[in-house]
């Protein structure tokens, strides 16, 4: 009875907090150096065999012979699927239709269906639990700020898995963690910052082949550990992808850095950032909104430069190393 007495007033404190107004205005704050504790990732939440699959705040593990779709729906699309975000457009594919066997999506004010629902918790987050239906289910997560639904079967065994992403890790105020004596320190574009001494650093001045992995779904996912620099001075052929190479199977996320400093950008993705920006030792950082997968986008500012450098962190694990790359992040 204490525990759900505990959920209730949790879950209806997150509650009020994403459901009050709230005043769209450009806002630059110091990220605090506090005791209170950081978002966990549960990784023991992830079966083995498994995929993550990160939608903002939120993350599930899908089997790796699913198909991810962002922003989209499609048509003849052979199931299972698991589709990230508001469908904006619907793209025509093969086999026979099916409808996606579990969808992600922005949360928006409480629907009536979940209103006189009791809150429990699922992997430790609490949820509200809509009406039990004979062939789906849906969850209610204000304190990831999505929204699940998934027919029964294998759908729920996905939802199952619902763990905080590292996004919301790295993003989260409190203290800025320790930089590792092995890591060493690199410099580009007015920028300083840290990462592992065995990641492989590439420099062009050719813009970078998009944002992730080419040839796969936009956005979602570096293809390796590494650091790219490149100063965007002027277009690259894109990439060439068969009918082989392209997929939309899950892309396990991977720790990564791209810095972006030119104009020539050729992401295949539309950058959103937010009005709420960070303070990093100097540099205004404003995170992206969207795209919001396992890849963090940053927009800095940097003193005597006329025009912001893009930095893309790639975000996998439990989302220190990503963190400890943000909070590394100066004025050279």
């Amino acid at each position: 009875m204490r525990l759900r007495v505990l959920v209730m007033v949790v879950l209806a404190l997150t509650l009020a907090a994403c459901t009050g107004s709230q005043t769209v205005s450009r806002t630059t704050t110091t990220v605090p150096l506090t005791t209170k504790p950081l978002p966990a990732v549960d990784l023991s939440a992830a079966p083995a065999g498994r995929v993550p699959v990160a939608y903002g705040d939120a993350q599930v593990s899908v089997p790796s012979t699913w198909a991810v779709l962002t922003h989209a729906w499609c048509r003849g699309s052979p199931p299972p699927i698991v589709q990230l975000g508001v469908v904006k457009q619907d793209l025509l594919c093969v086999a026979a239709p099916a409808p996606p066997t579990v969808r992600i999506t922005p949360l928006g004010s409480i629907p009536a269906r979940y209103r006189h629902e009791q809150p429990v918790l699922l992997n430790g987050i609490p949820v509200l639990r809509g009406p039990k239906a004979a062939t789906s289910v849906s969850y209610f997560v204000p304190s990831l700020h999505v929204e699940l639904w998934a027919s029964d079967g294998a759908g729920t065994r996905v939802t199952d898995t619902l763990a905080v992403s590292p996004r919301a890790v790295v993003l989260a105020s409190g203290p800025a963690p320790a930089l590792p004596s092995s890591w060493r320190s690199l410099g580009f574009a007015g920028l300083r910052f840290s990462v592992p001494a065995d990641w492989p650093v590439s420099r062009t001045s050719g813009a970078a082949s998009g944002l992730g992995t080419p040839c796969a779904t936009p956005g979602v996912a570096f293809p390796t550990s590494g650091v790219t620099l490149s100063t965007d001075q002027h277009l690259l052929p894109p990439p060439t992808c068969t009918g082989e190479s392209y997929g939309y199977a899950p892309q396990p996320p991977m720790n990564a850095v791209q810095v972006d400093s030119g104009s020539h950008f050729q992401f295949l993705v539309t950058l959103s950032f937010a009005k709420h920006c960070l303070d990093l030792h100097g540099l205004t950082a404003c995170p992206a909104t969207a795209p919001a997968y396992s890849i963090l986008v940053l927009r800095v500012t940097v003193p005597g430069r006329t025009t912001p450098v893009l930095v893309s962190i790639g975000l996998a694990g439990n989302g220190m190393v990503a963190r400890t790359i943000l909070y590394s992040l100066r004025a050279a």
